[in-house]
C-alpha cells in the first residue's frame, strides 16, 4: 500500500443519533484526482473530514497507508495530508503572507522558525494562485474571491501529498474557478499528488478530475472513472434533472446540458401582495 492511499473501511458516521453516512469503503486512487458528487445534504463534506481525521467513524475506520488515522500524530498526518474546509473564520489583523505561513506548521523547526524552504514554499504557493501582489494586504481587507484563493495557497504551501478540498470554487468567478481547477491539475501531474474535492459543477468534475465518488443521501451509489460514472440516467435519478449529453468540437470528453423545464420541484410563485 502507497504512503498516499487514503480509504475508507466500512466508515459511518451519525449527528444527533441520526445517519449521515451510511457503511462506506473506497479508496483514492494515489496520483489521481477523485470528485465527490452529490446532491445538497447527501454527505459530501462529512466524507471529506472523514478522510482528512477532521471527525473519526463511528464505526469502520479512516485508513492512511494501512494506519486509522486516529494513531497518526497530527503533525505527521499534516505532512501527509492537507484539507481546505468549506467554510473558515477570517482571521483579523493577518497579512496575506502570515496566513499562508500557517501551512508550514508541520515542517517547522525549533520554536516554528522558517527556514528558507519554508519561505520559498510561501512564495511558490502565492505565486501559483496569483496573490505575490497582495502578501503584505490583510486578509481581513480582501474579498471572497481573493479569500479564497489565499486559503488555497496555505493549503499549497503545506506541500502534502494528499489535497482533501471542499467546494474550492465558492466565491470565485468563473475565470478564477478556472485558473484554480487548473492549479490543481498541474499539482496533480507535476508532483503525482493526489486529490479530492466536493464539486458542485458536474461538467467542470468530469473535465477536471479522473474520478468520481457519487453520494446521495450518506450512501456511495457508484464510484469509478468518471467517464463511467456519469451518465443521463445517473444525473436523473440522483439530482431530478434531465440532461443532454453532448461532446462539443475538441472535447475529449462529454458534457450534460440541463433541460430548462426539468426541475423536479419548481419553485412557488410569489404574488405581489406576499412581496409587499
Amino acid at each position: 500500500m502507497s504512503n498516499h492511499t487514503l480509504c475508507l473501511n466500512q466508515a459511518s458516521y451519525r449527528v444527533n443519533g441520526k445517519q449521515v453516512i451510511k457503511p462506506i469503503s473506497l479508496e483514492l486512487a494515489p496520483g489521481r484526482i477523485t470528485a465527490i458528487l452529490g446532491p445538497n445534504g447527501s454527505g459530501k463534506s462529512t466524507l471529506l473530514k472523514m478522510l482528512s481525521g477532521l471527525i473519526t467513524p463511528d464505526s469502520g475506520a479512516a485508513l492512511l497507508a494501512g494506519k486509522p488515522l486516529m494513531q497518526w500524530h497530527r503533525k505527521a498526518l499534516a505532512r501527509k495530508l492537507a484539507l481546505l474546509p468549506q467554510h473558515s473564520p477570517v482571521p483579523l489583523g493577518m497579512s496575506v503572507s502570515e496566513l499562508v505561513a500557517c501551512g508550514r506548521y508541520p515542517h517547522a523547526g525549533p520554536f516554528g522558525r522558517m527556514k528558507s524552504c519554508d519561505r520559498r514554499a510561501i512564495n511558490t504557493a502565492l505565486a501559483r494562485v496569483d496573490m505575490v501582489g497582495f502578501a503584505k494586504a490583510r486578509v481581513d481587507h480582501l474579498s471572497g474571491g481573493e479569500m479564497q484563493r489565499v486559503w488555497l495557497a496555505m493549503v499549497l504551501a503545506q506541500e502534502t501529498g494528499i489535497l482533501l478540498l471542499d467546494e474550492p470554487t465558492s466565491w470565485l468567478d468563473i475565470a478564477h474557478q478556472l485558473q484554480l481547477l487548473n492549479i490543481v491539475r498541474t499539482l496533480n501531474r507535476e508532483q503525482n499528488t493526489t486529490v479530492a474535492w466536493v464539486l458542485h459543477d458536474l461538467n467542470q468534475a468530469l473535465q477536471f478530475s479522473d474520478d468520481v465518488v457519487l453520494m446521495n443521501q450518506g450512501d456511495l451509489v457508484r464510484q469509478g472513472r468518471a467517464d463511467r460514472v456519469i451518465d443521463t440516467d445517473v444525473i436523473a435519478d440522483v439530482f431530478g434533472v434531465k440532461t443532454t449529453r453532448v461532446q462539443p468540437e475538441g472535447y475529449d470528453h462529454y458534457l450534460f446540458l440541463p433541460s430548462a423545464n426539468s426541475s423536479p420541484e419548481p419553485l412557488p410563485s410569489v404574488s405581489d401582495k406576499e412581496v409587499a
